[in-house]
């Protein structure tokens, strides 16, 4: 099942500096694999996929990823979770200024990530 964020803007005050992505494997015997694409947009046109990467979220544990995304004025982050039990992977992303602290119009929780067909090349 592909989910992504959807087109967050990121031209508010604060603006993010960082997103910050919570994975956290919440199967007690099974382990998940979770692909993440994040995409920025510098203009409003112009998309770009600037980190890929494939994890292993072994059962019950959970991962916290730190990515700069400064200088974009938007940012969307894709995932495809598989295995035994993807839907006991739960994800959570949030914006975070240059000083660590969430922006909290600029989260995205798992309930509110939205189904999509594929990810992204």
């Amino acid at each position: 099942m592909a989910l992504t964020t959807g087109m967050i803007t990121n031209t508010g005050s604060p603006n993010a500096s960082n997103i910050v992505i919570n994975i956290a494997n919440d199967n007690l015997s099974f382990s998940s694999n979770v692909v993440y694409h994040i995409y920025v947009w510098n203009t409003l046109v112009s998309k770009a996929l600037i980190y890929s990467n494939m994890l292993n979220i072994n059962a019950n544990t959970s991962q916290i990823l730190n990515f700069n995304i400064a200088g974009n004025s938007s940012y969307e982050v894709q995932f495809l979770v598989t295995g035994t039990v993807p839907t006991d992977t739960v994800i959570n992303v949030f914006g975070t200024d240059s000083s660590g602290n969430v922006i909290h119009y600029q989260k995205v929780l798992q309930q509110e990530l939205t189904q999509i067909g594929q990810l992204n090349p």
